[in-house]
C-alpha cells in the first residue's frame, strides 16, 4: 500500500512522536510506502519511508494549526495514495488517529481545575474554536472514513460529544517497542544513568516523562512529595515546558531532590534507570510513556482520566489515581511503591502486561482497517 501519515512532528521525543515513529517504520519493514507529511522531522534512513516537507506559519497555535491542515490538504491532494491518515486534525483524511483524544472533552475536564475567570476566558479563545470546528468536521461530515480512538475512553468522549455512528469509530490499542523498552536495560543504564544523575542505589528514582504539564499533572506530583512520609526518594522529571513556574511548587528541602531534565533520544535509558513511573494526568488519551514504562519493567501511578487506566489491575501492574490534584492520596500511593519487596513482583506483572500491546497487533489491526476501506471502495 501506499499510505500517507499527517503528523506536524516527525520527531524522536515525545510520546505520540515515538508511536508514529515506531508505527511508520513498523509498516515500511512490512513493505509499505510510507510518505510522512510534517513541518519538523527527524530524518528516517528507511528505503521505504519518504518525508514531504509541510509549511506551517509560527506565529502562533492559532496560525501554527489552520495553516498546517491548509498545506497538509494542498500537498497530500496532489498526490495518489491508497490511504491518507492523519494524527492532525486536518481538513481531509481518510482515517483520523485520535491520538489527542476528544478536545471538547479535554476543555471540560480542563475547567475543573482553572478559576472562574480563567475558565470564562478560555472557551472564546479562537485556537480552541479552530481544534472545535476541525474536530467537528472529522467526527460528523462523514468524509472521514474511520476515527480510530486509543482507548474506550476516548471513544466514549467522542460519541458523547458528536453525533456519528458508533461503527464509524474503531478501538486500536497503542503498540509498545518490546525490544527497545525492555527490563534488560537494567543491567546495561541502571548503573550508568544513576551515576550521571548523582543517585545513589539505596535511593528510589521515580520518573515523570511527558510535555504539555499542565495536562499530564505534573503541579499534583510536585505537591505531593511533601505528603511522603519515607525520605530516600528522587525525582526525575522529564520534559519541555515552564520549568520554574511548576519546581516552585516543591518545597526548598525538596527542590534539591529533584531533576529536570530536557528530552532525551534514548529515553529507554531513564526508564532502566527508574524504580517507579508516575503520571497523574488530567486528561490523557492513553498515555505512551505509561505503556513504555510497563514495558520496561516499571510499576506505574496514573489516574483515571488516563486511557491506560482501562488495562491495569490496581496494585498488580501500578495504582490508579481517581482524582489527580488529591495530592495525599498520590503521596499515598507513593509510600507504597517505596518498598521494593512491594515493587518486585508489579515489575514482572507490569512487563507481561505490556507484551500484549506490541507494534506488531498495532500495525495488524491498522492494515486490516485500511484493507476495508480499500474494499469497499
Amino acid at each position: 500500500m501506499r499510505i500517507a501519515v499527517i503528523r506536524q512532528k516527525f520527531v524522536n521525543y515525545g510520546g505520540a512522536e515515538q508511536f508514529v515513529s515506531g508505527y511508520t517504520n513498523q509498516l515500511a519493514s512490512m513493505g509499505h510506502a510510507i510518505h510522512i507529511f510534517a513541518n519538523q522531522w527527524t530524518p528516517s534512513n528507511h528505503p521505504n519511508i519518504k518525508i514531504h516537507a509541510v509549511r506551517a506559519i509560527k506565529r502562533n497555535s492559532f496560525l501554527r494549526v489552520l495553516s498546517f491542515a491548509w498545506f497538509a490538504l494542498r500537498s497530500t491532494s496532489s498526490k495518489s495514495f491508497d490511504i491518507v491518515q492523519s494524527h492532525e486534525r486536518t481538513w481531509s483524511q481518510d482515517v483520523y488517529r485520535a491520538g489527542d483524544g476528544c478536545h471538547r472533552e479535554w476543555l471540560e475536564r480542563r475547567a475543573r481545575y482553572l478559576p472562574f475567570v480563567k475558565r470564562f476566558f478560555f472557551r472564546f479563545s479562537f485556537f480552541h474554536q479552530l481544534i472545535l470546528g476541525l474536530e467537528k468536521r472529522i467526527f460528523e461530515n462523514g468524509e472521514c472514513k474511520k476515527i480510530i480512538a486509543i482507548s474506550e475512553m476516548v471513544k466514549r468522549d467522542i460519541l458523547k460529544h458528536y453525533q456519528l455512528p458508533e461503527d464509524r469509530v474503531r478501538l486500536v490499542y497503542n503498540g509498545v517497542d518490546l525490544h527497545r523498552f525492555n527490563p534488560s536495560n537494567r543491567k546495561s543504564f541502571r548503573g550508568e544513568l544513576r551515576q550521571q544523575l548523582r543517585i545513589s542505589d539505596e535511593e528510589v528514582m521515580i520518573l515523570f516523562v511527558g510535555s504539555g504539564f499542565e495536562r499530564k499533572g505534573l503541579e499534583y506530583l510536585i505537591k505531593s512529595v511533601q505528603h511522603v512520609k519515607q525520605k530516600n526518594w528522587r525525582l526525575v522529571l522529564v520534559g519541555k515546558g515552564k520549568w520554574k513556574r511548576y519546581l516552585d511548587f516543591a518545597s526548598k528541602e525538596n527542590r534539591g531532590k529533584i531533576t529536570n531534565l530536557e528530552p532525551i533520544d534514548e529515553i529507554e535509558k531513564l526508564y532502566a534507570a527508574a524504580d517507579f513511573f508516575v503520571l497523574p494526568s488530567i486528561y490523557e488519551p492513553f498515555g505512551n510513556a505509561n505503556l513504555e514504562a510497563l514495558a520496561s519493567g516499571l510499576p506505574i501511578i496514573t489516574s483515571r482520566n488516563c486511557g491506560v487506566a482501562e488495562i491495569i489491575t490496581p496494585q498488580k501492574e501500578g495504582i490508579i489515581l481517581e482524582e489527580p490534584s488529591d495530592s495525599e492520596a498520590m503521596a499515598k500511593a507513593i509510600d507504597y511503591l517505596m518498598d521494593s519487596k512491594t515493587r518486585e513482583p508489579m515489575r514482572q506483572s507490569a512487563r507481561l502486561l505490556a507484551e500484549k500491546f506490541t507494534q506488531e497487533r498495532n500495525a495488524s489491526e491498522m492494515l486490516q482497517i485500511y484493507q476495508e476501506l480499500i474494499d469497499h471502495q
